[in-house]
């Protein structure tokens, strides 16, 4: 599994032309990895939020387009306001997890209509399912994160 997630060129297919198909085909290579990292930002949440900063600023190098360095960028803010406002931190990686869950299903929305013949099609298939059952898998584990927190508080509540 690659991490040269920066190369601004991406991959060309000989095969198919389509420029929509080639963004597929890097963005399937970002939702692996980064579907990987939300699972261990939703796990280390409680480290520090150096480790949510971290994970935003690589989503922000490492995403070619706007729709990574907003989704970084707004990792590293909810980092920054749980810092101030401890619950808000319990959000950065719920942002994360549904933002590469989403560009998961963006790519599978677009290998279901272009590229069926190219070699690189059923690689990135997969890579873009694996991205969203790992991403799937750090909601889940954020949601659980939010549940104690929620159970906690009724708790003191009492």
């Amino acid at each position: 599994m690659s991490l040269n997630l920066n190369d601004r060129t991406g991959s060309v297919s000989s095969y198919t032309m389509s420029q929509v198909f080639t963004d597929a085909v890097n963005d399937s290579r970002f939702v692996r990895t980064f579907g990987a990292v939300a699972i261990l930002g939703s796990i280390f949440l409680f480290i520090a939020a150096g480790v949510e900063i971290g994970i935003g600023l690589a989503v922000t190098g490492f995403g070619s387009t706007r729709y990574y360095r907003v989704l970084g960028v707004t990792v590293v803010a909810l980092a920054i306001a749980g810092v101030l406002f401890g619950p808000v931190a319990f959000l950065g990686p719920v942002v994360l997890s549904v933002g590469v869950g989403l560009k998961a299903m963006g790519v599978l929305q677009t290998l279901a209509t272009e590229g069926k013949g190219d070699p690189d099609w059923h690689e990135t298939r997969n890579r873009a399912i694996v991205g969203l059952v790992l991403s799937g898998i750090a909601f889940i584990i954020s949601g659980l994160w939010i549940v104690l927190l929620l159970i906690a508080l009724l708790l003191r509540a009492r």
